[in-house]
């Protein structure tokens, strides 16, 4: 059996393999990031980070420093204009308070403010229990104007009503407090004074006296 010949190495001129092939190019390799091995397989790579985590911290402190400056200066401009505003004013005289119903140091009794019939105070200086019934010094005082006024009583147990002896009204002037003694014919007990109007059909205000 007769040998196969094959061409020699190197081949000659003639050999395909004696000329490089002008088309052919050489692969290129590039590096690429390794798998984690703590990663299973299959699972996405994290995503890269945001430009903005890779880009420098702004520097702040010039920033910082010039608006403390900026402040420092208006506090010192309002403090001037407080110093310099501050001797050309002269106080204002306060307008007259308006006139209360309070209780003035001479008061000593049992008082409540009424509305009503020139609005004032309606007071008990002091009260006894006598053999004719109920004894009471009453002092009333108005704001305004010139009223009438009546006084009765009751028990608050029986709420049975009671008029003075002397049932007549009384007449108060603005400036001039009324003060007079009433005796109510009526048994001892916790009771009512109530201050109306001369006819007694609006009570104003009442005070309790204790039987």
């Amino acid at each position: 059996m007769n040998s196969q010949q094959w061409p020699p190495p190197g081949g000659g001129q003639d050999s395909p393999w004696a000329h490089q092939d002008p088309g052919h190019r050489a692969p290129q390799f590039h590096d690429a990031q390794g798998r984690d091995p703590r990663r299973p397989f299959g699972e996405a790579p994290p995503p890269p980070p945001p430009p903005e985590q890779l880009r420098p911290p702004r520097p702040t402190g010039p920033v910082v420093w010039a608006v403390v400056g900026i402040i420092v200066v208006i506090a010192a401009l309002v403090l001037g204009m407080q110093f310099v505003g501050g001797g050309s004013q002269e106080p204002q005289p306060s307008g007259s308070a308006a006139p209360t119903s309070g209780a003035s140091p001479s008061r000593t009794g049992n008082y409540i403010p009424f509305e009503g019939n020139g609005d004032g105070i309606f007071e008990i200086v002091r009260h006894e229990w006598t053999s004719e019934g109920l004894l009471i010094r009453v002092r009333v005082e108005i704001e305004r104007g010139e009223y009438q006024f009546g006084l009765f009583a009751f028990t608050n147990e029986t709420r049975e009503a009671f008029d003075a002896l002397n049932p007549a009204p009384f007449t108060v002037r603005a400036g001039t407090p009324y003060e007079a003694d009433v005796v109510f014919p009526m048994p001892q007990a916790d009771s009512t004074i109530v201050l109306s109007t001369p006819s007694g059909a609006v009570a104003l205000n009442a005070l309790p006296v204790p039987g």
